[in-house]
């Protein structure tokens, strides 16, 4: 299968839970949220491509892939103890390209984040998120535009 694109949000967000399991971190609904719409944010300077396929929604505390939220919403504010299960096949793939291997590993680090100062980050004041009527889709362009340059 060509996940030419991108991968669902769930896919990217079972490897930042799947790598916080792995190093006995805590990861929260809202934090695995926070960090895949970075990871979207930066793949377009980074990877020169959009890393995932599901839209994000503006919500009162910050970019929300809704199909990443419905999955782990059962955890409230805890911990997620374990992937959805649910995206094998997208993890396959994404093992096979270091180059996407290679950048989410660098936005692990995102996983010792506060979720709430990543919410912050994500409210910056003209980014997409701030531009974007409350609980409408985050044009993608908007992200591309504002992150995807090089510095």
């Amino acid at each position: 299968m060509c996940y030419c694109d991108g991968y669902s949000g769930l896919a990217i967000a079972d490897y930042f839970i799947e790598t916080a399991i792995a190093e006995k971190k805590s990861i929260t609904n809202m934090h695995v949220l926070k960090i895949i719409y970075f990871a979207q944010a930066f793949s377009f300077s980074e990877l020169s491509r959009k890393l995932i396929k599901d839209d994000f929604y503006a919500w009162r505390f910050g970019p929300v892939e809704i199909h990443t939220y419905e999955e782990f919403k059962k955890y409230g504010a805890s911990t997620i103890t374990s992937p959805s299960g649910k995206t094998n096949d997208e993890l396959i793939d994404i093992r096979k390209h270091a180059d996407i291997v290679n950048f989410l590993n660098k936005l692990a680090v995102l996983i010792d984040a506060n979720p709430f100062h990543l919410s912050n980050l994500s409210h910056i004041q003209g980014g997409p998120w701030y531009v974007t009527p409350l609980y409408h889709i985050i044009d993608y362009s908007k992200i591309k535009s504002f992150y995807g340059k090089k510095n």
